[in-house]
């Protein structure tokens, strides 16, 4: 597949995904919280479109709100990563030597501590919930966007643009904000487009170990679990959240692959 014609499908899923999360609850009757155990594991239907669940609510409507859930988590882990990974990876090589050395030892072994155990210890003293969850993401998940955009610094420093700013008297400050993260910019953004599906899987994971967002608030990952119990009998309960998480990562994926082949 071209990029043109992986940016296109890429854009048009993504769109498709946001507008599902946004307005879908607009086109149903049925509401987020309502249970009714007279309705519960029904199948698709036109008054149900994409089931119910075990206590009868509707699974059009909360797989809606789940995609808003993981798409918050996906999008504010990845922008969290986005500034704690240039700053520590731009720093980083801009100064170099010992700094440079220390502040990536420090990077490694942070990149060394267990995600799973992240998230116990933080649920334990914060409490579960989306703050937490997205603290957990973003502990380690800068790591490789600092990576990213130190491979890029060390790189572009060396550029005659940037000697004559030196020589010109321009402080490190001044050359890392306007000369080299502007042209690292294309695989900042491409590192950026594959975090944000990396921090839903990771997410959807967690939440599908128990681990994730709690009853009643339902991401994708917790309502996959759910179904996960009645997948032999409802397989619906299931199959709707994760196919939205595969589509989502098809979706961001294709992009990340788009930028790559500029």
């Amino acid at each position: 597949m071209n990029t043109s014609l992986s940016f296109k499908v890429g854009i048009t899923l993504l769109s498709i995904i946001l507008a599902f999360a946004l307005l879908g609850p607009f086109f149903s009757d049925n509401t987020y919280y309502t249970t009714n155990l007279s309705l519960k594991n029904l199948p698709p239907s036109m008054e149900h479109w994409f089931g119910t669940d075990d206590l009868g609510r509707d699974l059009f409507v909360r797989t809606c709100y789940g995609a808003r859930i993981s798409l918050f988590i996906g999008v504010a882990a990845a922008i969290i990563d986005l500034f704690i990974g240039v700053f520590w990876g731009g720093f980083s090589a801009l100064y170099g030597g010992k700094i440079d050395e220390c502040m990536m030892r420090f990077a490694d072994v942070c990149y060394s501590i267990p995600q799973l155990l992240v998230v116990i210890l933080l649920m334990v003293v914060m409490g579960s919930g989306l703050g937490t969850m997205v603290i957990a993401l973003t502990l380690t998940g800068w790591i490789t966007m600092a990576r990213v955009v130190r491979a890029q610094i060390l790189q572009l420093k060396q550029q005659e643009y940037v000697l004559a700013a030196r020589v010109l008297g321009s402080g490190n400050k001044h050359i890392l904000v306007r000369h080299l993260l502007p042209n690292a910019l294309p695989p900042i953004i491409c590192t950026l487009t594959l975090t944000i599906p990396s921090a839903i899987f990771s997410e959807a994971f967690l939440s599908f170990l128990g681990l994730g967002v709690q009853a009643p608030i339902a991401s994708w990952g917790a309502m996959a679990s759910e179904g996960l119990t009645a997948l032999e009998y409802f397989p619906w309960r299931a199959l709707f959240p994760l196919g939205f998480i595969t589509v989502t990562m098809l979706a961001f994926n294709l992009l990340a692959d788009s930028m790559q082949g500029e």
